[in-house]
């Protein structure tokens, strides 16, 4: 079932469209990551679904009716912190904003401080926070009132390698009841946690990928020979459809019509090329977003 859908989605600032024409639709329990470079209308996208900024037109829509705002956790790309507050003062703050009884707000509190692994740094200042703990407390202030839908700008961008596998460590487990949108540059992350990835550019929506299906598409299509001598190309380039000549001793390609990996193994025999590696290789959604963007 569709929890989020956004229809016909713009914003202009004067004569300049930030966003325009964009559509979505987010399902239950799914995880889409919206990708893009800078400029590209992630963050304008993600402000007007949380409803900080209002669009110049389109619609947004749950269940096939206007979105109740409470059903939203959003966590900005840069989220504040009062430095000399303690994690419980900020839930606290946090879930008096969004309506919640005092009783609700201490229960809460204590349960999403375990959920983010900070329940026994709750006696530290904010301040003391590393910049992984302080991401980590977004996101506990995100999903205190129990949203059905996670917004999420960039939540893993300004963290340590360490910091980024807890965070996504703990998206992984609230995509179980929750639907997530997060934008990010890690397209890894995106590999690995998301079922489905929306690339943007200019503002619009131009490609949505099915990773899952995308991949599986893809494990067969190319080929990976590593050599224990420079190849010499000229020989095997009419076996190629495409080739990528990542090093003297490695490339990459997809073969011919009617080119099977035995007839290029053979050819090596021919040529006396000692293979060092030979086998399908997929493309990554990197590979695949550079592609999209530049074409």
């Amino acid at each position: 079932m569709t929890i989020l859908k956004a229809q016909g989605l713009t914003k202009r600032y004067g004569n300049h469209a930030a966003v325009k024409d964009f559509d979505l639709h987010l399902r239950e329990r799914e995880c889409i990551a919206l990708l893009g470079p800078n400029g590209a209308g992630k963050t304008t996208t993600l402000h007007m679904l949380a409803g900080l900024i209002p669009p110049t037109a389109g619609v947004i829509l749950s269940d096939n009716k206007i979105l109740n705002r409470d059903t939203i956790g959003f966590l900005p790309q840069h989220p504040a912190f009062f430095d000399w507050m303690y994690p419980l003062e900020y839930l606290l703050l946090a879930g008096t904003l969004s309506g919640m009884t005092k009783r609700t707000i201490k229960e809460r509190s204590l349960q999403v401080l375990e959920m983010t692994g900070l329940l026994e740094a709750r006696k530290q200042k904010i301040g003391s926070f590393s910049g992984g703990m302080k991401q980590r407390l977004g996101l506990a202030q995100a999903i205190m009132h129990e949203p059905k839908i996670l917004l999420l700008d960039e939540p893993v961008s300004a963290l340590d390698p360490a910091g980024r596998i807890d965070v996504m460590n703990i998206l992984e487990e609230l995509k179980k009841d929750k639907a997530i949108l997060f934008s990010t540059h890690v397209l890894h992350d995106a590999e690995q946690i998301c079922d489905r990835a929306l690339i943007m550019k200019s503002g619009q929506s131009v490609s949505y990928e099915n990773i899952k299906e995308w991949r599986g598409n893809q494990s067969s299509e190319r080929y990976r020979l590593e050599t224990s001598v420079s190849l010499p190309i000229e020989g095997l380039q009419n076996l190629y459809e495409e080739i990528d000549i990542r090093e003297p001793k490695l490339i990459v390609g997809t073969l011919r019509d009617k080119v099977t990996p035995n007839m290029l193994l053979q050819q090596c025999i021919r040529q006396d090329i000692g293979i060092r590696y030979f086998g399908a290789e997929e493309k990554t959604l990197e590979e695949h977003y550079i592609e999209v963007i530049e074409g």
